[in-house]
């Protein structure tokens, strides 16, 4: 593609991305229940995925300190919706799960989500969705070559 072309590109895409994604991201937010933030449901949400994980594991999925996870996951807590578990062989190792409140949000909020992006989606015909869904797949694809990359580089 020629270098004019794709800056032109590039800036649409940029200003479609800011748009789209604040927009998006509104609509989204408001399917959460008042009081519960979109990283404290991404987190919520990265527990219910994987079944149980250790607060290591959540700050380096979320690209923050353990001090930030640890505050996050205390108000989880005190909310009701995390449980927290020494490992018996490594005292040091803190295990999260969710509480059945906990799943039972996450269920809810999930299906909340599907419905947004249903209402959106579904007024562009399925090859469009289609073909969206495979660029993403791709791009993030680049990101996890890259991320590898960097890792062995060290």
């Amino acid at each position: 593609m020629e270098g004019g072309n794709l800056g032109v590109l590039l800036e649409r895409l940029d200003a479609v991305f800011q748009q789209l994604f604040r927009r998006l991201h509104a609509r989204l937010v408001r399917s959460l229940p008042e009081g519960l933030t979109g990283s404290q449901f991404f987190a919520l949400k990265l527990i219910f995925m994987r079944g149980r994980m250790t607060v290591s594991e959540m700050a380096e999925e979320h690209g923050v300190s353990l001090s930030a996870v640890t505050a996050m996951v205390d108000r989880l807590h005190r909310l009701g919706y995390v449980e927290r578990q020494r490992d018996e062989a490594d005292r040091r190792v803190v295990w999260l799960s969710l509480t059945p409140e906990g799943e039972e949000l996450v269920r809810s909020c999930l299906a909340s989500r599907r419905a947004v992006l249903e209402h959106y989606l579904s007024r562009l015909p399925a090859q469009d969705v289609v073909a969206l869904v495979g660029i993403f797949e791709k791009l993030l694809a680049i990101f996890a070559q890259e991320e590898t990359e960097e890792k062995k580089r060290g």
